[in-house]
């Protein structure tokens, strides 16, 4: 739960980084550099944990319908 709530928060700080770059004359590379790491490292890690879940069948297949 730590991990999960951890994955969100360097997802939304990177994004905020990389917006705050946007909005800004002086552009620094090494920021939006570091904003895009974050993203990349919070969605990678996110989405590991997608196919953990149990798949759960919603049709009943009958051997009658056949």
């Amino acid at each position: 739960m730590f991990f999960k709530l951890f994955y969100f928060g360097c997802f939304g700080f990177g994004f905020f980084l990389v917006l705050f770059q946007e909005f800004f004359n002086q552009k620094k590379s090494f920021i939006l550099i570091i904003g895009f790491c974050l993203l990349m490292f919070a969605l990678y890690n996110i989405s590991k944990g997608i196919g953990d879940r149990p798949n759960n069948e919603t049709f009943i297949e009958n051997e009658e319908e056949e």
